[in-house]
C-alpha cells in the first residue's frame, strides 16, 4: 500500500510537514525501511499540492537520510540514522540545535582539564593557593597569563595584568573605573549582549556607532564622540562579537588617534585573539595609555574555568586591585593555577590550535551551506553573520527556525543607522558535530530559500 501523509502535520510550510510526517511514521513502524514511495506526481495529486511542493519534501527527506532515490526505480525509505531529530518539531526524538549561544565547540578540553586537576589535587602545595591570596593575582599567575597576552599581540608586563573572574568580571570593573551612571558609552552598533546587560545594571546609555566590513567606521566615531560627550568606547576590534569582522590594523591606528584627539578611553574585548592565524596588535597597543585590554580562556579552552585577565594604565592600579577585591576579592587560585599548567606545559596552545582548526571546519560548513549570505571578509571564528535576504525579517527567520528545532537570537541593533544591521549572528561552536550543525544550517537554508509564505499569529 502506497504511503500519504496526513496533513497539516504539526507546523511549517508542507513540504517540511510531510518528511516530518514520514518520520513520525518510520519510528512508529507504520512504514517501512524499503517501502516504495508514490512518485512526485501521485503525492502531488492525492494531497492537492504542486509537484514543486512534494519536489522538495522529497529532496529535503533524502538530505536527512530518510527516503533514496533510485534512477529507473523510484523512491524508498531508508532507515533514519540514530542522530535524525534535528528537523522534526513533533517528535519526541527532537534535539535542539542552539546556535544562538557562542560557545566553543568541544575539542577534548575536558580531558586536558582533568589531567591537570588531578594533579593539582595531589600537589602537596595545593593549600599555598587555598588561602587568601593577593587581589591581583600570585604573581607566577600574572606573569604566565602577561605572556600569553604578549604571545597574542600584546606588549603587557605582569606589574600591570590582574587575574579576574572571566571578561565580563574585567569588562565590568573597567566600565566602573570609566564612567558613571547615565554616562553614555560608544559601542559598536551590534555588540556583545553581555555588556548590554552590564549596562542596564548599572544604568550606563549605549550609544551605537556605525560599522563597514573592517569595524567600526571612524567618520562616525568621531562624530559620536562630538555629539554625545562620551568618553569611553568599548569594541571588540578582533573576530567583532556579532559580524566577526577584524579590523586591519590602518583603520586600528585610525580610531586611536580619535579617542586620544577627543580625551576618550578604550575598553577592548579580545576574547578572540587566539583564533588569528598571526598575532595582531590589538587596538589597546596604539593607546596603552588610555586603554584597558581584555582576554580570558573561555572560548580557547572552557567557559566553566571562569579565568579571564586584564591590563590597565599604571595610574588605576589602587583602584582596580580594590574593584577586584570588592567583587569578588581574587579570582579563583585553583581554577588559574589549572590554567598556569595548562600553559606551561603546552596543553593550551594544543587546544587553541584544535579550536581554530574545529573553526575553520565549521566555517566551511557555513560557507558551503549559506554561501553569499554570509559575511563575506570574516575568517574562520565560532560566529558568523548571516546577511538576510531581501523582503525576510529577523524576527521572522527566528520564529521558523525554532519551528525547527534551532534556536536563533535576533539582532538589537543599539542604533537604526546605516551599518551592518540587516542580518542576524549564527553561532557555530555549540552544536554537538559538525553533522549536526551541518543538519541545522540545511534547514535554515530550507527556511530561506521557501516560497511559501507563513502566517506566525
Amino acid at each position: 500500500m502506497d504511503w500519504y501523509p496526513t496533513l497539516p502535520f504539526g507546523e511549517g510550510p508542507r513540504y517540511v510537514q510531510i518528511v516530518a510526517a514520514l518520520h513520525n511514521d518510520i519510528m512508529n513502524g507504520r512504514v517501512a525501511p524499503g517501502q516504495r514511495l508514490p512518485t512526485h506526481r501521485e503525492m502531488a495529486s492525492a494531497l492537492n499540492l504542486s509537484v514543486g511542493t512534494v519536489s522538495k519534501a522529497y529532496a529535503l527527506a533524502e538530505r536527512r537520510g530518510l527516503i533514496s532515490g533510485q534512477v529507473g526505480r523510484g523512491t524508498f525509505v531508508q532507515r533514519p540514522k540514530a542522530e535524525f531529530g534535528v528537523y522534526d518539531p513533533v517528535t519526541a526524538e527532537t534535539a535542539r540545535v542552539n546556535l544562538a549561544l557562542n560557545a566553543p565547540p568541544d575539542t577534548g578540553e575536558a580531558d586536558a582539564l582533568a589531567t591537570v586537576l588531578a594533579e593539582i589535587a595531589a600537589d602537596p602545595d595545593l593549600k599555598d593557593i587555598l588561602g587568601y591570596l593577593p587581589h591581583q593575582g600570585i604573581r607566577r599567575h600574572r606573569k604566565a597569563i602577561a605572556d600569553w597576552f604578549r604571545r597574542h599581540g600584546s606588549t603587557t608586563e605582569e606589574s600591570n595584568l590582574y587575574v579576574t573572574s572571566g571578561a565580563q568580571h574585567a569588562i565590568s570593573i573597567a566600565l566602573r573605573l570609566l564612567a558613571q551612571p547615565g554616562d553614555r558609552i560608544l559601542v559598536e552598533n551590534l555588540t556583545y549582549s553581555g555588556l548590554a546587560a552590564l549596562s542596564l545594571m548599572e544604568g550606563y546609555a549605549l550609544h551605537g556607532v556605525q560599522m563597514d566590513e573592517d569595524g567600526i567606521v571612524p567618520a562616525s566615531l568621531d562624530a559620536a564622540f562630538a555629539q554625545t560627550g562620551a568618553k569611553v568606547l568599548f569594541c571588540t576590534p578582533s573576530f567583532q562579537t556579532a559580524t566577526g569582522s577584524i579590523m586591519p590594523e590602518a583603520r586600528r591606528r585610525e580610531i586611536a588617534e580619535i579617542v586620544q584627539r577627543h580625551d576618550g578611553w578604550i575598553v577592548e574585548d579580545d576574547v578572540y585573539a587566539f583564533l588569528m592565524p598571526e598575532p595582531e596588535a590589538p587596538l589597546s597597543s596604539y593607546l596603552p595609555e588610555r586603554s584597558f585590554h581584555v582576554m580570558s580562556f573561555s572560548k580557547c579552552l572552557a567557559p566553566g574555568l571562569r579565568v579571564g585577565a586584564m591590563t590597565a594604565p599604571p595610574e588605576f592600579r589602587d583602584r582596580v586591585v580594590n574593584a577586584i577585591r570588592s567583587t569578588g576579592w581574587m579570582a579563583n587560585a585553583v581554577m588559574t593555577e589549572a590554567v598556569v599548567r595548562l600553559l606551561a606545559s603546552g596543553a593550551m596552545d594544543r587546544q587553541a590550535q584544535l579550536k581554530r582548526a574545529a573553526a575553520a571546519e565549521r566555517t566551511l560548513v557555513a560557507q558551503e551551506i549559506l554561501g553569499d549570505l554570509l559575511f563575506p571578509k570574516a575568517l574562520p571564528c565560532f560566529h558568523t553573520w548571516l546577511i538576510m535576504p531581501a523582503g525576510r525579517t529577523a524576527s521572522n527567520f527566528v520564529a521558523q527556525a525554532a519551528l525547527q528545532g534551532i534556536t536563533l537570537a535576533a539582532p538589537s541593533p543599539i542604533s537604526s543607522g546605516a551599518g551592518l544591521t540587516g542580518g542576524i549572528r549564527i553561532c557555530l561552536g555549540a552544536a554537538n558535530n559538525t553533522e549536526s550543525l551541518r543538519r541545522a544550517l540545511l534547514a535554515l537554508s530550507d527556511i530561506l530559500n521557501d516560497v511559501e509564505e507563513m502566517a506566525l499569529v
